[in-house]
């Protein structure tokens, strides 16, 4: 507490009731006999006889100098349904920590292919929506097929017959004005289909004639040297060619023979695209991770013991010709072997091959994130596998008949059967045993010709990449006066971060808190290595940037997939955050 500017016990950490100031008071005497003990009071001295000095009764700043003030979450604690938060829950004592469920992902991407569109499919509700065109033939020509939905819920769309690709938007009456006409206009739903070129939710759509019909896509996200997400695509032609493209403006960034042929990608957690090479019978992998550049990718292709080349083959034992693929959060990948009835699944780890014959044809193959496979069996229906011991499968009573095509699993952890002869959906609440499954038929009846088993829903990138998130806040400076100068001093907090995780922190600063959303982040530090408290003054001044009034603080939370639990990584945690500050006096 505070008396005539003296502070004394544990001190406050609301608002400006972090001001603390030494004052003229004396406090004890440890020098005298005997020794003369009072409470610690903020000047300097150990007043307490206890050998520190100060302990407790300092500010946020670690000082006695009144200017200095601070805004903590210990009092307001970390509130998800306030905070800007993203890939990240609360755990039981209050901490943030990741959780892929928090993504506001709840759409299932499904093209038309025979009207040349893509529906957008509530999860939960099971709505159609929207519908968008594909293609500029906005017609079944544009042959749309493959859809990879990306870390923010868009998605990409590639168009076999029409050669192209197109990004479309998830945020619905909150997109961009593509068209500049003043109004954003978006499809509303499945007979609400706005002509190419009119829809704002439609950002860019990239022509990629020379490499044959687009058989394959895979949305990536990574982090910039600032921090920065960074949205990119693979996508695969038939003919040998492999494409990256920029996710937000669609130019070529790759362009590279594949090692394979393409017919369906599937990234894992060290930035390896797995390729299901159909009639080619091999498996490819291409490190995007030194695969950065045309000429970086001009590389020969390594065979099976070339484990660390750029690019490489894997010989599938047998006459097994792959179909589907995915990649399960143990980072072993699956493959649907369309034409033997035969699921396989490639650990990288060990080199070794599963092959089981599963009595079925099947197309699409997805991994959930409770141990099981799930694969679109043509006749019999959806095949239900156990990841870890594949010769526990069986056929998922009442998906059969429907001529399933692919599957995909929902934010939900429910699986999606997208039936190309009943151009239809079956969805399938998995229980906790091989034969226990709710099912629901003829969800979402109203598509044409629907042909796809990409990740559509996002879920396979969440599942095997490396986990992400981020917490946000805003703290507003010196607010005495309108013109008082605002420095930002340090950024204090208190986290978790086992091996093979980290917490990153960004701020950037304005004068409005408005005016945020338009300011530059920089990154103060990573931890580890970095450690409280971090030097919010020496960062600004470093990357050149004024300090203002209201300062956003960032914290980003990465765990590494291949970690310690790589079935259920381990996570960063983040218990507080305190941002402390100046503000001189005004001098007339």
């Amino acid at each position: 507490m505070c008396s005539s500017g003296v502070c004394t016990g544990r001190p406050s950490t609301s608002g400006d009731a972090g001001r603390r100031d030494a004052g003229p008071a004396t406090g004890g005497d440890c020098t005298s006999s005997p020794p003369v003990a009072s409470d610690e009071i903020c000047n300097g001295r150990d007043d307490d006889c206890d050998g520190l000095a100060d302990e407790g009764v300092t500010n946020l700043c670690g000082t006695c100098d009144p200017s200095c003030m601070g805004s903590s979450t210990e009092d307001a604690p970390f509130d998800l349904d306030v905070d800007e938060s993203e890939g990240v829950g609360l755990g039981e004592d209050g901490a943030i920590e990741l959780d892929s469920r928090r993504i506001d992902t709840a759409f299932i991407w499904i093209a038309n292919t025979g009207e040349g569109t893509v529906s957008k499919v509530d999860t939960r509700t099971h709505v159609e929506v929207a519908r968008y065109y594909t293609g500029p033939r906005q017609s079944g020509d544009d042959d749309p097929s493959r859809t990879s939905v990306n870390g923010l819920g868009d998605v990409f769309v590639a168009n076999r017959g029409g050669r192209s690709v197109t990004k479309i938007s998830t945020l619905a009456a909150d997109c961009p004005d593509t068209n500049g006409d003043g109004v954003v206009r978006t499809s509303s739903g499945p007979t609400d289909v706005l002509p190419w070129g009119q829809d704002d939710c439609v950002l860019w759509n990239t022509s990629l004639p020379d490499g044959g019909i687009l058989r394959a896509a895979a949305a990536q996200d990574t982090f910039g040297p600032d921090g920065e997400l960074i949205s990119a695509v693979w996508i695969g032609g038939w003919e040998g060619i492999v494409w990256k493209l920029d996710g937000e403006t669609g130019a070529i960034l790759v362009r590279t023979p594949s090692p394979t042929n393409n017919y369906g990608f599937a990234l894992d957690g060290v930035g390896n695209l797995w390729i299901s090479g159909r009639s080619g019978r091999g498996l490819g992998r291409i490190d995007t991770v030194r695969c950065t550049s045309t000429a970086a990718c001009d590389v020969t292709v390594c065979d099976d013991a070339g484990a660390d080349c750029i690019k490489q083959q894997v010989a599938i034992p047998g006459e097994h010709d792959p179909y589907g693929i995915t990649v399960d959060p143990s980072q072993r990948v699956w493959l649907a072997m369309h034409g033997s009835a035969s699921i396989g699944r490639y650990d990288p780890a060990t080199a070794r091959w599963t092959l089981v014959n599963v009595g079925e044809n099947c197309h699409g193959i997805a991994a959930d994130a409770d141990g099981w496979v799930w694969a679109a069996g043509w006749n019999s229906g959806v095949i239900r596998l156990n990841a870890d011991d594949p010769t526990m499968f069986a056929a998922v009573a009442g998906t059969g008949g429907r001529q399933s095509k692919g599957i995909a699993v929902d934010i939900d952890g429910h699986v999606w059967s997208i039936n190309q002869g009943t151009s239809d959906a079956t969805v399938i609440e998995p229980g906790p045993t091989l034969m226990d499954a709710v099912v629901e038929t003829a969800v979402v009846p109203h598509g044409t010709l629907r042909y796809t088993y990409s990740d559509m829903t996002g879920t396979q990138l969440r599942l095997a990449t490396n986990p992400r998130g981020y917490w946000r806040r805003a703290f507003e400076g010196c607010a005495e006066d309108p013109d008082a100068e605002t420095i930002w001093e340090e950024l204090r907090f208190e986290g978790e971060t086992p091996v093979g995780t980290l917490l990153r922190f960004r701020v950037r600063t304005a004068a409005t808190r408005e005016a945020l959303a338009g300011a530059s982040w920089i990154i103060v530090a990573e931890s580890p290595p970095g450690a409280s408290p971090l030097d919010l003054r020496a960062a600004l001044m470093a990357a050149m940037i004024e300090p203002q009034r209201w300062i956003e603080v960032e914290v980003q939370l990465e765990a590494m997939r291949m970690s310690v639990d790589v079935d259920r990584p381990i996570t960063p945690r983040l218990h507080g955050v305190t941002v402390t500050r100046m503000c001189p006096p005004m001098i007339d």
